[in-house]
């Protein structure tokens, strides 16, 4: 019966061993990151690739065998290998870099992959410093290393509302044109805000809760629905709408000079205007004759009454009085 005991502790004890040395054999496959079924290493360093098969465990021990000298800044990593393909080491030589916070700047030799490796090297946590070039980049010889620190605080602060545009489609327009008939005005919030810093420079902010204290007024915009003459022409915006008098003349018209009140050579596209209602310079869309330039004027131009200069005296016929929508084109 003893016997029996005896045999049964002295085989669990040999599977406890086996387990035991088949888990510390999978920690070590698993801490090194090689699969060793597979001893194909492709070793990067100086520049080279070496192709090696590993006799040993560790990594170490594989760079050792294949004549790889580390220095005590040298860094390497081992790359996770696809199944039926070589494990990879590759070998970070130590370089220079500069650290700098504020006024503390420092010069360090290292292997890390990484900018932000580097910093955490050097006590600067991810948490409360931010990298000059971002923390993904690759060092290289003498790059400087900028640490920003990172804060926050939450303040009250009153944000602008965007107003709405409410379009209203007017037929008595061409398409393409647009008048502002009410303009709108932005509305205002107070808002709970933590803006965040960067090295002491505001680099953003978050909305944490907001009031609407000032609803914003919608900007109320007619735009055209008639077909135009010139369906080439862009959109125009514009900013008021007046209904006047038009009447037509041509450069020399009762012996002029053919020179305008603003001193431009009268030509098609520039009219005569009261600079009391429409200043000269103006830029206008006339209905029916198109866009123009007001820049001169004329006894008889007097109120809401405008000379429109044609090509020729045919034109000006044809076009005679009539009544029109002069639309005033935004700067």
């Amino acid at each position: 019966m003893n016997q029996r005991q005896n045999n049964r502790q002295n085989y669990l004890n040999g599977r406890v061993k086996t387990v035991a040395a088949v888990l510390l054999l999978t920690a070590a496959v698993l801490v090194s990151g090689f699969v060793w079924a597979n001893s194909k290493v492709v070793i990067l360093v100086d520049g080279k690739t070496m192709n090696v098969n590993a006799l040993a465990l560790d990594p170490k021990a594989i760079l050792s065998e294949a004549g790889v000298y580390l220095g005590p800044r040298d860094e390497f990593r081992v790359m996770a290998n696809d199944p039926g393909k070589s494990s990879i080491i590759e070998v970070l030589r130590a370089i220079p870099v500069t650290v700098s916070n504020g006024a503390k700047v420092s010069v360090v030799w290292t292997g890390k992959f990484t900018v932000g490796e580097v910093a955490e090297s050097q006590g600067y946590s991810a948490k409360s410093f931010k990298t000059v070039p971002d923390a993904a980049t690759r060092p290289t010889p003498n790059m400087n290393i900028r640490l920003l620190t990172l804060s926050d605080k939450v303040v009250e602060k009153e944000l602008p509302i965007p107003f709405p545009v409410v379009q209203q489609p007017d037929a008595r327009m061409e398409k393409g044109m647009e008048v502002v008939e009410e303009y709108g005005a932005p509305g205002k919030k107070l808002a709970m805000v933590r803006q965040m810093f960067e090295g002491g420079q505001e680099a953003g902010f978050d909305i944490l809760s907001e009031k609407i204290i000032e609803e914003p007024k919608p900007e109320v915009l007619r735009v055209g629905t008639r077909e135009a003459n010139d369906p080439s022409r862009g959109t125009i915006r514009f900013s008021k709408m007046m209904v006047m008098e038009a009447s037509a003349y041509t450069p020399f018209d009762g012996g002029q000079s053919g020179v305008t009140a603003s001193g431009i050579p009268a030509r098609r596209g520039l009219i005569a205007v009261d600079p009391r209602v429409i200043p000269l310079g103006t830029r206008v869309y006339v209905m029916g004759y198109g866009p123009a330039l007001a820049a001169d004027t004329g006894g008889a131009i007097r109120g809401a009454k405008i000379d429109l200069c044609m090509e020729d005296y045919n034109e000006a016929m044809r076009f005679g009085r009539r009544t029109v929508e002069v639309y005033i084109l935004e700067d």
